[in-house]
């Protein structure tokens, strides 16, 4: 086996996190990667992974050799794919890493279609609210609410997301329709609970942006629930458009203090500069931003009252 397969043992085993799974991914046996491993790291001179029986771990040399190696591997698939003029038919398989609510609302329900235009194309998609290392991950395209500070990676705006405050008729009916920032205060409203704690609503005010301190019996750190709760009524939720653009269609949720909406946010693709050459990441962007550029935001669904 040569130094190239090696190393891509090494890192099947790291990435699917042990070496039965790296195994049956690779059609090997478990005993057959631990040995590839073994014999890389006795060529290398280090120890890159600590075994145990039940944990897989990199040392300290292994994570930097991981972290380079996967960049290497990374900018020869590009090299590859520019060699042998592929660029007419995308191929292999994409890995995407995308934010909950994008995943989905917007992207996961397009993926079909993606796939079908392109049948050589296959996706691994991971879907995390948390900032990655698109390099150290293997990841080729990051979906984000916000553009990247590392200066080695590409941002590509798809579109602008618009938060908005929604309730459920009901709800207003029930309780009335807050016409300020100080009336909003005697309402039920539903935060978004993160790890550090409910997440303060970002309002415009006269001033400028404001926050705001939402409160009510129920916080939850999905999207998808917050949702749900302003349809059963509960009360108010802030939330991005393209969450419930087909419940203000239809007439389930309706918006509320617009006058109050912050700067809408921007959607951006995050890439390494090398993938750009690459023809089944250059098609997904593609495609993306076909995507978001058809979902303008609603005129329709919305009550003034």
């Amino acid at each position: 086996m040569d130094s190239i397969s090696e190393i891509e043992v090494f890192i099947k085993a790291v990435d699917l996190g042990g070496f039965t799974r790296a195994a049956e991914n690779l059609g090997l046996t478990p005993s057959g990667v631990s040995r590839i491993i073994s014999r890389l790291e006795g060529r290398l001179g280090v120890r890159l992974l600590n075994r145990t029986t039940r944990s897989l771990s990199l040392t300290d040399e292994g994570a930097v050799y991981h972290e380079h190696c996967t960049r290497m591997l990374a900018e020869l698939e590009a090299v590859n794919a520019t060699l042998a003029r592929t660029s007419v038919t995308p191929r292999g398989r994409l890995r995407v890493d995308v934010p909950i609510p994008l995943a989905d609302y917007v992207v996961g329900p397009a993926l079909p279609r993606f796939l079908e235009r392109y049948p050589d194309v296959s996706i691994d998609l991971t879907v995390r609210d948390r900032i990655i290392d698109p390099t150290a991950e293997g990841v080729d395209v990051v979906l984000r609410l916000a553009p990247t500070r590392d200066s080695d990676l590409v941002s590509r705006k798809l579109a602008r997301a618009r938060s908005i405050l929604v309730a459920s008729p009901g709800y207003l009916t029930a309780h009335g329709r807050p016409r300020t920032l100080a009336s909003l205060r005697e309402h039920t409203c539903i935060a978004y609970l993160s790890n550090t704690g409910p997440l303060p609503w970002r309002l415009k005010g006269p001033g400028g942006e404001v926050t705001f301190a939402a409160r009510g019996r129920l916080m939850a750190g999905s999207g998808n629930v917050l949702t749900h709760a302003a349809l059963g009524g509960l009360g108010i939720i802030q939330t991005y458009e393209y969450h419930v653009a087909e419940h203000l269609s239809r007439g389930e949720l309706e918006l509320i203090l617009e006058d109050l909406e912050p700067e809408p946010r921007t959607v951006f693709a995050l890439f390494e500069r090398h993938k750009s050459a690459v023809p089944k990441v250059r098609v997904f962007l593609d495609f993306v931003a076909e995507l978001f550029a058809s979902r303008a935001p609603l005129a329709t669904g919305r009550k003034r009252r």
